[in-house]
C-alpha cells in the first residue's frame, strides 16, 4: 500500500488489492480499525487533516440481515 502525495485530501492510494482509492478511504477500511499503539503507528494515514471526512463509498457496505429464525 502507498500514497502518492500531491499535497491534499485527494492524495491517491493504491491498495494492496483493487483500484486506487483516496486517504478517506484508507482510513474508514483499515487505519480506524487498529487497536494497538504498535499497530497504530504503522497506519501511514495518521494525519486526519490529510484524510479529510469520510466520503460516500469509503467504508464497506453493510452486510445484508439473515433472519435465523426461518428453517
Amino acid at each position: 500500500m502507498s500514497i502518492e502525495s500531491n499535497g491534499g485530501t485527494m492524495d491517491s492510494v493504491q491498495f494492496s488489492n483493487g483500484p486506487k482509492g483516496t486517504r478517506s478511504k484508507l482510513w474508514s477500511r483499515v487505519c480506524q480499525y487498529l487497536k494497538t499503539p504498535d499497530q497504530q503507528r504503522q497506519c501511514i494515514n495518521q494525519d486526519s487533516d490529510l484524510r479529510g471526512a469520510e466520503q460516500k463509498g469509503d467504508a464497506f457496505p453493510d452486510a445484508p440481515s439473515i433472519d435465523l429464525t426461518k428453517s
